[in-house]
């Protein structure tokens, strides 16, 4: 990987950021987009240079200036891409720009009834909301044909990590595990994402999709059992499914089960996950925050 670089964070929230405070210690400069005054202000104070971004208009010029990198996590709208669309053109002209990489999600397959399955299977998502994200890939992926950039899309499944986990729930005695035999998930902890993107940088041309999760998909109720466990307190609730009242939108990752091969990434990354399991996850986040 080069020892310095402009990284532009289209989007800058959880994993973004995670990634920009590696990048920074190494020297390289960060530019990132909030949506808000408040957003910007709190990414100052992390040291990268922000820049209001609701999708109406595009970033100015300048701000554009010297990026070498740009990562994208601002799912699409109703309207399409919004980082795509209002800033093709200046993507494509740009002399300095090495990689783009995109953080998308498997829920563009839909359901694969519990099988394992690899980058080749057929997307089919049930939901407005993924079939955008499926849009927004294809778009990206064209792009990157006819202006002739690197760009990689990780599709990544549930994400958690520090401030994003189950402690906080099971400690307010909130949490509940959901009862639907034969479910499972893969999961994805905030550093492994952060992981993939570097080792995206070092090999731009890979790829160019890729899963980026553990290597080993679990049960919700196993994940929320060994979280109680090391927090001391008895496991949560377990409520069947049919009569846990969900809304629509918890709902919908219900009627998706899938398991996750991650060979690509292995074999054409060189990403081996830090955190292969929920049990390495959680265990490294119980002990940073307790």
């Amino acid at each position: 990987m080069r020892k310095t670089g402009h990284l532009m964070a289209l989007g800058c929230g959880y994993s973004a950021s995670r990634l920009a405070g590696v990048l920074l210690d190494d020297g390289w400069q960060v530019s990132g987009t909030s949506r808000t005054t408040e957003g910007c202000q709190a990414l100052a104070t992390k040291s990268i240079t922000p820049h209001l971004f609701d999708g109406s208009e595009p970033l100015p010029p300048s701000a554009w200036e010297g990026v070498t990198h740009c990562l994208v996590s601002i799912p699409p709208d109703e309207n399409g891409d919004q980082s795509l669309l209002r800033h093709r053109d200046r993507l494509a002209s740009s002399q300095e720009l090495e990689w783009i990489g995109i953080l998308s999600t498997t829920g563009v397959y839909g359901d694969a009834a519990g099988q394992w399955i690899d980058e080749t299977f057929p997307p089919s998502p049930l939901t407005e909301a993924n079939r955008r994200r499926l849009a927004m890939e294809e778009g990206w992926l064209d792009f990157a044909k006819v202006a002739h950039k690197a760009v990689q899309i990780f599709r990544l499944p549930g994400i958690y990590g520090p401030g994003r986990s189950p402690f906080s729930r099971i400690r307010s005695g909130q949490a509940r595990s959901i009862i639907k035999p034969g479910q499972v998930f893969n999961r994805i902890h905030v550093d492994d994402i952060v992981a993939a993107c570097l080792k995206g940088i070092e090999r731009p041309f890979a790829g160019p999709v890729f899963h980026i999760a553990d290597g080993n998909p679990a049960a919700s109720d196993d994940v929320l059992d060994y979280a109680a466990s090391l927090l001391g307190q008895p496991s949560p609730p377990r409520v069947p499914i049919e009569e846990a009242g969900l809304p629509p939108m918890a709902m919908h990752f219900y009627d998706e089960c899938k398991r996750l091969d991650i060979s690509r990434a292995r074999t054409e990354l060189g990403f081996v996950p830090r955190y292969a399991d929920y049990r390495a996850g959680l265990l490294a986040i119980f002990e940073e925050e307790y």
